[in-house]
């Protein structure tokens, strides 16, 4: 029984660190991949006031930002305007409670288009925001503490057209750009992660096996 346990608690810390990896991964800031259509991440609220220091933006086209709460169907009443922002203007969307899943919203008000963190919810049917964590630092003349960049891209993209021409999408998601305080992005685990816990499942599953063999 005492080995059983131990193999249980030993694939669970795996778990978990697998779990922890994904979550915590720092990628390049702004978007470090252009031209390929980011990873999804799933957005949890952590509790408290979510607050977004604005970064910036390459956009011609007039966006902005909203969220929803996925868990109470409310959608924030706070917005972020590329238009009508600074570096470092911060912007309060209201209190979350901890563990409420997000969507983040760009609408394009130029083109009329909507676009998502949830690819189903965009115009196009893919994801168009990209995240990453950030480790504190100064954006304009503000202070920005540590918090999850966000960086979206605000128009339709269409593979079968060279990118950045005919008015398709360019996918270098850093036409809004903003970091949030109290919201994490997770984003699947790498397919190394998953074979490092996919190896502790099997090892789990042999000690049982043995077990009841008994």
């Amino acid at each position: 029984m005492k080995t059983l346990t131990k193999a249980l608690t030993t694939v669970a810390t795996i778990a978990v660190l697998v779990a922890f990896a994904a979550q915590s991964k720092a990628d390049a800031i702004p978007y470090g991949n252009t031209g390929k259509v980011a990873a999804s991440n799933t957005f949890t609220a952590t509790g408290g006031d979510i607050t977004a220091y604005y970064y910036g933006s390459s956009a011609q086209d007039k966006d902005v930002v909203e969220i929803i709460d996925l868990t109470t169907g409310v959608t924030s009443k706070a917005t972020i305007s590329n238009k009508t922002s600074s570096a470092g203007t911060v912007y309060d969307f209201g209190s979350y409670t901890a563990g409420n899943l997000l969507e983040f919203v760009l609408i394009n008000e130029t083109t009329g288009k909507t676009f998502s963190s949830i690819a189903t919810e965009s115009s196009d049917d893919i994801n168009h925001v990209y995240a990453t964590t950030y480790g504190g630092g100064k954006i304009g003349s503000t202070t920005v503490p540590a918090g999850t960049y966000v960086g979206f891209e605000d128009l339709v993209y269409n593979p079968s057209v060279a990118i950045n021409t005919n008015g398709n999408s360019d996918l270098d998601y850093n036409d809004v750009q903003a970091v949030f305080r109290n919201v994490v992005a997770s984003t699947a685990p790498e397919p190394g992660s998953l074979l490092l816990l996919g190896t502790g499942l099997l090892g789990l599953a042999g000690i049982m096996r043995r077990k009841l063999s008994v």
